[in-house]
Protein backbone atom coordinates (compact mmCIF):
# COMPACT_ATOMS: atom_id res chain seq x y z
CA UNK A 1 0.00 0.00 0.00
CA UNK A 2 1.07 3.46 -0.74
CA UNK A 3 1.22 6.58 2.34
CA UNK A 4 -0.70 9.75 2.72
CA UNK A 5 1.54 12.80 2.05
CA UNK A 6 -0.85 14.51 5.18
CA UNK A 7 -4.08 13.75 6.93
CA UNK A 8 -5.56 16.05 9.13
CA UNK A 9 -8.71 15.13 11.31
CA UNK A 10 -10.43 18.08 13.07
CA UNK A 11 -13.51 17.67 15.27
CA UNK A 12 -15.14 20.73 17.48
CA UNK A 13 -12.21 22.67 15.81
CA UNK A 14 -9.70 20.60 17.78
CA UNK A 15 -7.23 18.78 15.51
CA UNK A 16 -7.19 14.68 16.40
CA UNK A 17 -5.18 13.10 14.12
CA UNK A 18 -2.48 11.92 16.73
CA UNK A 19 -5.15 10.25 18.24
CA UNK A 20 -6.82 8.49 14.86
CA UNK A 21 -5.73 4.45 14.44
CA UNK A 22 -7.98 4.26 11.06
CA UNK A 23 -10.58 6.01 9.50
CA UNK A 24 -13.18 4.54 6.63
CA UNK A 25 -14.92 6.48 4.29
CA UNK A 26 -17.94 4.84 2.41
CA UNK A 27 -19.63 6.23 -1.08
CA UNK A 28 -22.13 4.46 -3.05
CA UNK A 29 -24.36 5.47 -5.79
CA UNK A 30 -27.26 4.66 -3.87
CA UNK A 31 -26.52 7.73 -1.54
CA UNK A 32 -24.52 10.21 0.42
CA UNK A 33 -21.02 9.53 1.96
CA UNK A 34 -20.76 8.17 5.63
CA UNK A 35 -17.95 6.62 7.34
CA UNK A 36 -16.47 5.99 10.71
CA UNK A 37 -12.63 6.29 12.45
CA UNK A 38 -11.17 4.73 15.38
CA UNK A 39 -9.86 6.85 18.28
CA UNK A 40 -7.64 6.44 21.44
CA UNK A 41 -8.40 8.66 24.03
CA UNK A 42 -5.97 9.24 26.27
CA UNK A 43 -7.08 13.18 27.20
CA UNK A 44 -10.25 13.02 27.86
CA UNK A 45 -11.49 13.82 24.46
CA UNK A 46 -14.69 12.25 24.70
CA UNK A 47 -16.12 14.10 27.77
CA UNK A 48 -14.22 17.54 26.88
CA UNK A 49 -15.37 18.10 23.44
CA UNK A 50 -18.11 15.66 22.41
CA UNK A 51 -21.27 16.71 23.97
CA UNK A 52 -25.16 15.63 22.67
CA UNK A 53 -25.13 18.00 20.37
CA UNK A 54 -22.76 15.95 18.57
CA UNK A 55 -19.99 18.29 16.25
CA UNK A 56 -19.03 18.99 12.92
CA UNK A 57 -15.88 16.66 11.22
CA UNK A 58 -13.59 18.37 8.59
CA UNK A 59 -11.25 15.54 6.70
CA UNK A 60 -8.30 16.48 5.16
CA UNK A 61 -5.82 14.51 2.89
CA UNK A 62 -3.04 14.78 0.54
CA UNK A 63 -2.56 11.85 -1.60
CA UNK A 64 0.17 11.26 -4.77
CA UNK A 65 0.15 15.03 -4.60
CA UNK A 66 -4.16 15.56 -4.71
CA UNK A 67 -5.34 17.43 -1.89
CA UNK A 68 -8.70 16.45 -0.70
CA UNK A 69 -10.92 18.07 1.57
CA UNK A 70 -14.69 17.54 2.91
CA UNK A 71 -16.70 18.59 6.24
CA UNK A 72 -19.12 16.24 7.63
CA UNK A 73 -20.99 15.80 11.09
CA UNK A 74 -20.99 13.49 13.88
CA UNK A 75 -23.80 11.22 14.08
CA UNK A 76 -22.75 8.86 17.52
CA UNK A 77 -20.28 7.38 19.27
CA UNK A 78 -20.10 3.12 19.44
CA UNK A 79 -17.65 0.28 20.74
CA UNK A 80 -15.99 2.47 23.48
CA UNK A 81 -13.58 0.53 25.59
CA UNK A 82 -12.43 2.07 29.22
CA UNK A 83 -9.14 1.23 30.33
CA UNK A 84 -7.00 2.94 33.02
CA UNK A 85 -5.40 4.79 30.79
CA UNK A 86 -7.87 6.13 28.63
CA UNK A 87 -10.74 4.80 26.63
CA UNK A 88 -11.21 3.82 22.70
CA UNK A 89 -14.29 3.58 20.42
CA UNK A 90 -15.49 4.55 17.16
CA UNK A 91 -16.97 8.32 16.01
CA UNK A 92 -19.59 7.69 13.23
CA UNK A 93 -19.93 10.54 10.97
CA UNK A 94 -22.43 11.74 8.05
CA UNK A 95 -22.42 14.51 5.39
CA UNK A 96 -24.15 17.31 5.98
CA UNK A 97 -26.89 16.63 2.82
CA UNK A 98 -27.94 13.73 4.26
CA UNK A 99 -29.16 15.80 7.52
CA UNK A 100 -30.78 18.88 5.15
CA UNK A 101 -32.25 16.24 3.69
CA UNK A 102 -33.80 14.23 6.77
CA UNK A 103 -34.88 16.84 8.35
CA UNK A 104 -36.26 19.84 6.33
CA UNK A 105 -39.69 19.70 5.42
CA UNK A 106 -40.37 20.23 2.16
CA UNK A 107 -44.37 21.86 1.26
CA UNK A 108 -43.98 23.35 -2.71
CA UNK A 109 -45.02 23.36 -5.75
CA UNK A 110 -42.49 22.41 -8.42
CA UNK A 111 -42.87 21.46 -12.45
CA UNK A 112 -40.40 20.91 -15.53
CA UNK A 113 -38.30 17.79 -15.95
CA UNK A 114 -37.59 15.26 -12.96
CA UNK A 115 -33.89 16.88 -13.28
CA UNK A 116 -35.19 20.30 -12.54
CA UNK A 117 -37.18 19.21 -10.16
CA UNK A 118 -35.21 17.18 -8.23
CA UNK A 119 -32.51 20.56 -8.17
CA UNK A 120 -35.37 22.68 -6.55
CA UNK A 121 -36.00 20.38 -4.18
CA UNK A 122 -32.32 19.91 -3.00
CA UNK A 123 -32.00 23.59 -3.23
CA UNK A 124 -34.70 24.12 -1.02
CA UNK A 125 -33.28 20.88 1.14
CA UNK A 126 -30.01 22.68 1.86
CA UNK A 127 -30.86 26.37 1.65
CA UNK A 128 -28.50 27.21 -1.25
CA UNK A 129 -25.37 25.93 0.41
CA UNK A 130 -24.71 22.65 -0.83
CA UNK A 131 -23.72 21.83 -4.97
CA UNK A 132 -25.47 19.63 -7.03
CA UNK A 133 -24.22 19.16 -10.45
CA UNK A 134 -26.62 17.09 -12.64
CA UNK A 135 -24.64 15.28 -15.20
CA UNK A 136 -28.14 13.85 -17.19
CA UNK A 137 -31.19 15.19 -18.35
CA UNK A 138 -34.27 13.91 -17.70
CA UNK A 139 -37.27 13.21 -20.32
CA UNK A 140 -40.07 12.63 -17.54
CA UNK A 141 -41.52 16.12 -16.83
CA UNK A 142 -44.68 17.34 -14.78
CA UNK A 143 -46.05 19.21 -11.73
CA UNK A 144 -45.37 17.92 -8.10
CA UNK A 145 -47.08 19.18 -5.45
CA UNK A 146 -44.97 18.25 -2.49
CA UNK A 147 -47.46 17.27 0.62
CA UNK A 148 -45.51 18.80 3.71
CA UNK A 149 -42.69 15.76 3.70
CA UNK A 150 -38.90 15.23 4.78
CA UNK A 151 -37.04 16.27 1.51
CA UNK A 152 -35.24 12.63 1.58
CA UNK A 153 -39.11 11.43 0.82
CA UNK A 154 -39.72 13.65 -1.68
CA UNK A 155 -36.74 13.36 -3.85
CA UNK A 156 -36.68 9.61 -3.53
CA UNK A 157 -40.07 9.86 -5.11
CA UNK A 158 -39.18 11.91 -8.11
CA UNK A 159 -36.18 10.13 -8.51
CA UNK A 160 -37.61 6.67 -8.82
CA UNK A 161 -40.18 7.50 -11.73
CA UNK A 162 -37.02 9.25 -13.15
CA UNK A 163 -35.67 8.64 -16.16
CA UNK A 164 -33.60 9.65 -19.65
CA UNK A 165 -34.15 9.56 -22.80
CA UNK A 166 -32.41 6.21 -23.31
CA UNK A 167 -35.31 5.34 -20.70
CA UNK A 168 -32.21 4.55 -18.16
CA UNK A 169 -32.82 5.75 -14.31
CA UNK A 170 -31.44 7.62 -12.24
CA UNK A 171 -29.26 7.73 -9.17
CA UNK A 172 -28.35 10.39 -6.40
CA UNK A 173 -24.70 10.34 -4.44
CA UNK A 174 -21.86 11.75 -3.97
CA UNK A 175 -18.26 11.09 -4.03
CA UNK A 176 -15.10 11.66 -1.82
CA UNK A 177 -13.20 13.31 -4.29
CA UNK A 178 -15.97 15.86 -5.20
CA UNK A 179 -15.31 17.85 -1.86
CA UNK A 180 -18.98 17.34 -1.02
CA UNK A 181 -20.73 17.87 -3.85
CA UNK A 182 -23.91 15.52 -4.84
CA UNK A 183 -24.55 14.26 -8.18
CA UNK A 184 -27.20 13.02 -10.14
CA UNK A 185 -26.54 10.86 -12.99
CA UNK A 186 -28.62 8.01 -15.05
CA UNK A 187 -26.82 4.46 -15.08
CA UNK A 188 -26.73 5.32 -18.83
CA UNK A 189 -24.62 8.22 -18.28
CA UNK A 190 -22.51 6.28 -15.68
CA UNK A 191 -22.03 3.44 -18.41
CA UNK A 192 -20.25 6.04 -20.79
CA UNK A 193 -18.22 7.95 -17.64
CA UNK A 194 -15.26 5.68 -18.08
CA UNK A 195 -12.33 6.77 -15.78
CA UNK A 196 -8.95 7.34 -18.20
CA UNK A 197 -5.61 6.61 -17.20
CA UNK A 198 -2.80 9.78 -18.26
CA UNK A 199 -2.76 8.61 -22.16
CA UNK A 200 -6.51 8.65 -22.53
CA UNK A 201 -7.53 4.81 -22.31
CA UNK A 202 -9.52 3.49 -19.96
CA UNK A 203 -8.05 2.79 -16.30
CA UNK A 204 -8.04 -1.07 -15.63
CA UNK A 205 -7.50 -2.58 -12.26
CA UNK A 206 -4.83 -4.83 -12.73
CA UNK A 207 -3.59 -8.33 -10.72
CA UNK A 208 -1.19 -7.30 -8.54
CA UNK A 209 2.32 -9.83 -8.37
CA UNK A 210 2.77 -12.06 -5.74
CA UNK A 211 5.28 -9.57 -3.55
CA UNK A 212 5.44 -6.43 -5.23
CA UNK A 213 5.89 -3.57 -3.18
CA UNK A 214 7.73 -0.22 -3.94
CA UNK A 215 10.47 -0.69 -2.04
CA UNK A 216 10.88 -4.60 -2.59
CA UNK A 217 10.75 -4.93 -6.57
CA UNK A 218 11.30 -1.04 -7.24
CA UNK A 219 7.93 -0.42 -8.36
CA UNK A 220 7.06 3.38 -9.34
CA UNK A 221 4.00 4.38 -7.09
CA UNK A 222 2.27 4.96 -10.44
CA UNK A 223 2.95 1.25 -11.48
CA UNK A 224 1.52 0.51 -8.12
CA UNK A 225 -2.00 2.81 -8.04
CA UNK A 226 -5.10 0.06 -9.22
CA UNK A 227 -3.56 -3.31 -8.52
CA UNK A 228 -4.73 -5.88 -5.89
CA UNK A 229 -4.35 -9.82 -5.53
CA UNK A 230 -8.41 -10.21 -4.07
CA UNK A 231 -10.84 -10.13 -6.36
CA UNK A 232 -13.75 -12.12 -5.87
CA UNK A 233 -17.31 -12.21 -7.95
CA UNK A 234 -19.60 -12.10 -4.99
CA UNK A 235 -23.04 -12.55 -6.93
CA UNK A 236 -23.74 -13.63 -10.84
CA UNK A 237 -27.56 -13.90 -11.03
CA UNK A 238 -28.12 -15.01 -7.65
CA UNK A 239 -32.08 -16.07 -6.33
CA UNK A 240 -32.92 -15.45 -10.47
CA UNK A 241 -35.88 -17.15 -10.37
CA UNK A 242 -37.15 -15.37 -7.71
CA UNK A 243 -35.87 -11.46 -9.37
CA UNK A 244 -37.80 -13.43 -12.79
CA UNK A 245 -41.20 -13.75 -10.34
CA UNK A 246 -40.83 -10.20 -8.43
CA UNK A 247 -40.94 -8.55 -12.63
CA UNK A 248 -37.23 -7.72 -12.44
CA UNK A 249 -37.34 -8.59 -16.25
CA UNK A 250 -40.52 -7.11 -17.47
CA UNK A 251 -44.07 -7.37 -16.77
CA UNK A 252 -47.25 -7.27 -18.48
CA UNK A 253 -48.43 -3.57 -17.71
CA UNK A 254 -52.68 -3.17 -17.11
CA UNK A 255 -53.11 0.60 -16.52
CA UNK A 256 -56.28 2.02 -15.89
CA UNK A 257 -57.27 5.09 -16.31
CA UNK A 258 -59.95 6.74 -13.77
CA UNK A 259 -60.67 9.87 -15.24
CA UNK A 260 -61.18 8.20 -18.64
CA UNK A 261 -62.77 4.64 -17.47
CA UNK A 262 -61.07 2.24 -19.63
CA UNK A 263 -58.00 -0.27 -19.35
CA UNK A 264 -54.94 -0.10 -21.49
CA UNK A 265 -53.14 -3.11 -21.80
CA UNK A 266 -49.40 -3.12 -22.69
CA UNK A 267 -47.67 -5.72 -24.22
CA UNK A 268 -44.54 -7.06 -22.77
CA UNK A 269 -41.29 -5.02 -23.59
CA UNK A 270 -38.30 -7.23 -21.98
CA UNK A 271 -38.66 -11.21 -20.74
CA UNK A 272 -41.65 -12.07 -18.44
CA UNK A 273 -45.37 -11.70 -19.06
CA UNK A 274 -46.01 -11.53 -15.35
CA UNK A 275 -49.08 -9.27 -15.26
CA UNK A 276 -49.63 -6.01 -12.41
CA UNK A 277 -52.28 -3.69 -12.72
CA UNK A 278 -51.92 0.27 -11.68
CA UNK A 279 -54.22 3.37 -11.53
CA UNK A 280 -52.82 5.86 -13.42
CA UNK A 281 -53.04 9.44 -12.07
CA UNK A 282 -55.51 11.19 -14.21
CA UNK A 283 -53.98 13.99 -16.76
CA UNK A 284 -56.59 16.41 -16.24
CA UNK A 285 -56.03 17.46 -12.17
CA UNK A 286 -54.13 20.56 -13.87
CA UNK A 287 -55.30 23.52 -15.96
CA UNK A 288 -53.21 24.34 -19.30
CA UNK A 289 -52.39 20.99 -20.12
CA UNK A 290 -49.88 20.70 -17.75
CA UNK A 291 -49.74 16.82 -16.15
CA UNK A 292 -48.47 15.42 -12.88
CA UNK A 293 -44.87 14.70 -12.67
CA UNK A 294 -45.53 10.81 -11.79
CA UNK A 295 -48.23 10.35 -14.54
CA UNK A 296 -46.29 8.06 -16.80
CA UNK A 297 -45.02 6.21 -13.50
CA UNK A 298 -46.67 2.70 -14.76
CA UNK A 299 -45.69 3.02 -18.40
CA UNK A 300 -43.68 0.20 -19.43
CA UNK A 301 -40.88 2.78 -20.17
CA UNK A 302 -41.01 3.38 -16.31
CA UNK A 303 -40.84 -0.52 -15.28
CA UNK A 304 -37.99 -0.85 -17.70
CA UNK A 305 -35.94 1.94 -16.03
CA UNK A 306 -36.60 0.63 -12.27
CA UNK A 307 -35.64 -3.18 -13.23
CA UNK A 308 -32.17 -2.09 -14.96
CA UNK A 309 -31.53 -0.07 -12.03
CA UNK A 310 -32.17 -3.45 -9.93
CA UNK A 311 -30.79 -6.09 -12.52
CA UNK A 312 -27.56 -4.07 -13.01
CA UNK A 313 -26.48 -5.50 -9.69
CA UNK A 314 -26.67 -9.39 -11.01
CA UNK A 315 -23.22 -9.00 -11.69
CA UNK A 316 -21.57 -7.75 -8.56
CA UNK A 317 -17.75 -7.98 -8.52
CA UNK A 318 -15.76 -7.29 -5.25
CA UNK A 319 -11.82 -5.94 -5.49
CA UNK A 320 -10.34 -5.43 -1.92
CA UNK A 321 -7.62 -4.00 -1.02
CA UNK A 322 -6.65 -2.20 -4.25
CA UNK A 323 -3.62 0.34 -4.11
CA UNK A 324 -5.44 3.73 -3.69
CA UNK A 325 -6.69 5.50 -6.69
CA UNK A 326 -6.82 8.97 -6.73
CA UNK A 327 -9.54 10.69 -7.90
CA UNK A 328 -11.92 7.20 -8.57
CA UNK A 329 -15.33 7.52 -7.08
CA UNK A 330 -19.01 5.43 -7.14
CA UNK A 331 -20.34 6.23 -11.14
CA UNK A 332 -17.33 6.04 -13.17
CA UNK A 333 -17.12 3.03 -15.79
CA UNK A 334 -13.51 0.84 -15.59
CA UNK A 335 -12.42 -2.38 -16.54
CA UNK A 336 -11.15 -5.42 -14.67
CA UNK A 337 -7.71 -7.44 -16.20
CA UNK A 338 -7.26 -10.13 -13.51
CA UNK A 339 -4.22 -11.30 -15.09
CA UNK A 340 -5.13 -15.05 -16.07
CA UNK A 341 -3.60 -17.34 -17.96
CA UNK A 342 -4.97 -19.20 -20.83
CA UNK A 343 -6.47 -21.66 -18.30
CA UNK A 344 -7.51 -19.51 -15.91
CA UNK A 345 -8.80 -16.55 -17.77
CA UNK A 346 -12.22 -15.45 -16.84
CA UNK A 347 -15.02 -13.90 -18.52
CA UNK A 348 -15.58 -11.53 -15.23
CA UNK A 349 -12.68 -9.80 -17.08
CA UNK A 350 -14.35 -6.40 -19.24
CA UNK A 351 -13.81 -2.69 -19.53
CA UNK A 352 -17.58 -1.70 -19.01
CA UNK A 353 -17.51 -2.14 -15.11
CA UNK A 354 -19.56 0.60 -13.02
CA UNK A 355 -18.18 1.69 -9.56
CA UNK A 356 -21.25 0.97 -7.62
CA UNK A 357 -19.14 1.57 -3.92
CA UNK A 358 -15.57 2.52 -2.55
CA UNK A 359 -14.68 1.57 0.78
CA UNK A 360 -11.91 3.95 1.25
CA UNK A 361 -9.67 2.87 4.23
CA UNK A 362 -7.02 4.32 6.30
CA UNK A 363 -4.85 2.68 8.73
CA UNK A 364 -1.83 3.75 10.75
CA UNK A 365 1.09 1.25 9.96
CA UNK A 366 4.67 2.95 11.33
CA UNK A 367 3.22 6.45 12.13
CA UNK A 368 1.63 6.91 8.82
CA UNK A 369 -1.40 6.41 7.42
CA UNK A 370 -1.83 3.51 4.34
CA UNK A 371 -4.58 4.27 1.99
CA UNK A 372 -6.60 1.42 0.45
CA UNK A 373 -9.55 0.72 -1.62
CA UNK A 374 -12.27 -1.46 -1.50
CA UNK A 375 -14.25 -1.24 -4.75
CA UNK A 376 -17.18 -3.27 -5.78
CA UNK A 377 -18.38 -3.55 -9.59
CA UNK A 378 -21.39 -3.91 -11.57
CA UNK A 379 -22.52 -5.20 -14.52
CA UNK A 380 -25.69 -6.52 -15.47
Amino acid sequence: MLKLESLVINVQQQDISGMVLGLTIFESIKGYIKGSFIVQDNINFYDTFIHTNQAPIQIQFEYLGILTNNIFYSNGVSNMKIEKLGKKYAIHFISYTEINDQLNTINEVYSGTSDQVVGNLFKQSNKGLALLRIDSKADTKGRYIVPNIKAAAALKHVITKAYDTNNSGFCLYQRLYDQGATRLTSLHDMSRNYFLQSKGETFKITQRLAGASEDSDGLSSEEMVGTSSNFELSEYHMNFIQKLAAGNWGRKVHQVHLDETKLKKFEINELTDTPVTGYRTSDKLYDNGVKSLFSLGLDPVSFAANNQKKRVYNQYLTVSNVVAVPGLGAGFTIGVDQGGSNISETRTDADDYIIASINHRFSMDDGKFEYAQDIGLIRE
